[in-house]
């Protein structure tokens, strides 16, 4: 039997149907000890099913024979436009896009497919994909060489090469006057129409801010760099003709993005759980101002991230920032404290239960991974570099070693290398990645009702990322910012192993400080002695209260 793409959705819903009857099952009958490992292995065991499922669902979709079939087929498809338009990977294509197929046309007969794949389009082809709209594209269907999309489209060139230019045409004018083969079926949605047009004005003013303000305020704000944004034509177009705005320096942004790599903080540059923190703060703090009840607030912190995370580039960290947000809002609307591992381990098992496909996503593990090492290990490197550092710098400090911990053997399966600098930058460039986040947001918002308010505030997040620039640049400067490392699994488990190590290191060294400053091993409690920085404190002001005296005298 042949499963379509609505079959996978019932084998999602069904699956996780499943799932919950056999938890209440569990909590029913099974004491309190094993219901953990239970509910562990019938969730390996749903979403084992669920991605069998989705595998042969991919399998004997007519799209995926097709492109097994023939290197190069020539066909027109219907489909759905699941992100927003950016530069293109391809030298023979100007941009770029995911969408989810709908029907499928060979020439022969039309048959219906819900594969995803990557399009590219070049020219005026572009101005006609929008985020949410339905399309119908006639191109070259053919096996993806990279990326996570199994499937690629090309579009026929306007000038009838069929994509087969290699020249670079990244610059190329959208709104020249081509033959087109892309038609537009249904457009976006209302809200998608003005998400889509926030954004546009937002990159209005940003196109105004000089070069790293080009390329990094978009980044830190809505997860994609400035160099990849298209212009389709419209708002931007006039801008540019109007302040004759020069393209980017393509040796500019690709040096910038080097810099980052190799210090550590790339991971800036995409949207995570740091936006949603401060908008939630920012909503809490507001709530409280007003006096509301916490059901009224919880509403207000959901609503919030649901309107942040549709304004944002669609990714995997947003996605699984969202559902996280979302359960402890939830939790807190039913008069619950949060507790961050049950979210995250619930956000895991409904996503994979639900798209199978994201258990091979690097960057939905690399966010998972970063959060559960802060939850599991932030506060006890916090305690233990408080010892010789001001709490303020040791919790920024232990935020950072927690997130690698857990990340660093992932790192490594996508690149061998240990980056180094990666500690430092972070520590570097934290006081000024809060105010830049909320102005370049805040910017975000603006823009549209007001572009000269929306400049200062992109301004002003400008400054924050040329500070993290220029770190950027001085830590990845050094030969020793990365060094090179085991790759692939080997790899990956070499670094888990020397991790344990270092902590079973550590944790033997704490232990054994804490024997030798018990006087009495009869006693209970262990005697008091202030840390190191607090004697060093201490004597210097001794020091200064001799002197004044001695000064006096």
């Amino acid at each position: 039997m042949v499963m379509n793409g609505d079959t996978t959705q019932w084998v999602a819903i069904i699956t996780l149907t499943i799932f919950m009857m056999l938890l209440l099952i569990v909590g029913m009958v099974a004491p309190s000890s094993a219901i953990s490992g239970t509910v562990l292995i019938i969730a390996i065991l749903l979403a084992s099913m669920a991605t069998v499922s989705t595998e042969l669902v991919q399998w004997h979709d007519p799209a995926s024979r097709l492109a097994r079939q023939s290197e190069t087929s020539a066909v027109t498809a219907a489909m759905h436009i699941d992100t927003p338009i950016i530069v293109s990977d391809l030298r023979d294509a100007d941009c770029q896009t995911d969408a989810t197929l709908r029907s499928l046309f060979d020439g022969t007969i039309a048959v219906p497919s819900h594969v995803a794949i990557r399009l590219f389009a070049s020219g005026s082809d572009c101005t006609a994909l929008a985020h949410g709209a339905m399309i119908q594209a006639s191109g070259i269907l053919r096996k993806a060489r990279f990326g996570k999309q199994p499937l690629w489209l090309v579009v026929d060139g306007a000038d009838g090469t069929n994509g087969t230019d290699d020249t670079d045409n990244t610059e190329r004018s959208l709104s020249t006057p081509q033959r087109t083969r892309i038609t537009v079926m249904r457009r976006p949605n209302p809200l998608q129409q003005i998400v889509g047009y926030l954004q546009q004005r937002f990159f209005t003013v940003t196109e105004q801010l000089d070069d790293q303000g080009r390329v990094l305020v978009p980044g830190l704000t809505l997860g994609v760099l400035g160099q990849d944004y298209v212009n389709i034509g419209g708002i931007n177009s006039d801008a540019r003709a109007s302040k004759t705005i020069q393209p980017l320096d393509e040796a500019y942004t690709k040096q910038v993005e080097e810099q980052f790599r190799r210090s550590g903080i790339m991971h800036l540059m995409a949207v995570s759980g740091g936006h949603f923190m401060l908008v939630a703060d920012l909503v809490r703090r507001l709530c409280a101002r007003l006096l509301l009840p916490r059901r009224m607030v919880a509403c207000c912190v959901a609503f919030a991230y649901m309107l942040l995370a549709s304004m944002m580039y669609p990714s995997d960290s947003v996605l699984r920032a969202l559902i996280m947000g979302l359960t402890g809002a939830g939790a807190s609307f039913i008069g619950r404290r949060g507790q961050s591992v049950s979210a995250l381990s619930w956000t895991v098992i409904g996503v994979l239960l639900v798209r199978p496909s994201m258990a091979y996503s690097y960057g939905f593990a690399l966010s998972c991974a970063a959060v559960l090492g802060i939850v599991l290990f932030a506060g006890a490197v916090g305690d233990w570099c408080s010892v010789l550092l001001p709490r303020v710098i040791a919790e920024s400090l232990a935020m950072t070693i927690a997130a690698q911990t857990l990340t660093l053997p992932i790192q490594v399966l996508m690149e061998p290398e240990l980056p180094l600098a990666s500690v430092p930058a972070n520590l570097l460039v934290s006081p000024f990645v809060g105010f830049a986040t909320i102005a370049g947001l805040g910017s975000l918002l603006i823009s549209w009702i007001s572009p000269q308010c929306g400049f200062v505030l992109a301004w002003v997040a400008g400054r924050g990322t040329q500070v993290m620039e220029r770190i950027a640049a001085w830590l990845s400067a050094s030969q020793y910012a990365v060094v090179p490392w085991a790759g692939n699994l080997p790899g990956a488990l070499l670094m888990l192993a020397a991790e344990v190590a270092f902590v079973g290191i550590c944790v033997g060294f704490t232990r054994a400080v804490r024997r030798r400053s018990i006087d009495d091993p009869n006693l209970p409690g262990r005697t008091f002695r202030p840390s190191i920085r607090t004697r060093i404190a201490i004597w210097f002001a001794q020091t200064k209260a001799l002197l004044e005296r001695e000064e006096f005298e």
